[in-house]
């Protein structure tokens, strides 16, 4: 890959935000939270809407989000955590591949997005692996994981990188990734008011 993945053209898949959890670490609905003068996840779709043609949302709670003006996505098979979140974002789309992440995640870089997406020829998961284990919910899957995790989900194996040893996945080890992220930021995810209060601090 030649230039920045920062500079690269678009996408030519979508990107989909999983917001059906319960934020029960939180204590109050996740998605909405401030920071940075907007929603947490009016900032992640804005990151994503910089590299990707589409963004949208998996989630039940539909209404919520029709000021964000993204689509939205009930899920397939609800009450299947991740994973579940993970099948929809599959199935939903037409596209080969889709860009999957949540919406508690607003420090996501455009260049590891890019470097991600630019990644996919012949594979139909691309991970960055982060302190030696994979970031799945800061990954791109393909269409050819749709049936591998229904059948996950069938059998009520729900963590999410269970169904990797059914596939083609291209591990992006991070003296790779790094040169995107050199912080890792995109990792950094808001689950409970202490990591909340830290991200306010970085923004």
């Amino acid at each position: 890959m030649s230039g920045s993945p920062a500079d690269a053209p678009k996408a030519c898949f979508p990107a989909a935000i999983l917001a059906g959890g319960k934020s029960t670490r939180m204590g109050k609905e996740k998605p909405f939270l401030p920071i940075r003068g907007a929603s947490l996840i009016a900032l992640v779709a804005g990151a994503l809407r910089e590299y990707f043609p589409e963004v949208f949302v998996i989630s039940d709670e539909t209404a919520a989000f029709v000021p964000l003006g993204l689509r939205v996505v009930p899920d397939v098979l609800p009450g299947n955590d991740s994973l579940g979140g993970v099948y929809t974002a599959v199935s939903a789309t037409a596209a080969s591949h889709v860009f999957v992440t949540a919406c508690d995640m607003p420090f996501l870089q455009p260049a590891l997005m890019a470097g991600l997406a630019d990644r996919v020829e012949g594979w139909d998961v691309v991970v960055p692996i982060h302190r030696g284990y994979p970031e799945p919910l800061c990954a791109v899957y393909g269409a050819g994981c749709e049936a591998p995790i229904r059948s996950r989900i069938e059998r009520k194996e729900l963590k999410v990188v269970n169904f990797f040893d059914e596939v083609r996945v291209l591990r992006i080890e991070e003296d790779e990734w790094r040169c995107w992220d050199p912080e890792g930021l995109s990792f950094r995810n808001i689950n409970t008011p202490a990591e909340y209060e830290a991200a306010l601090k970085l923004g």
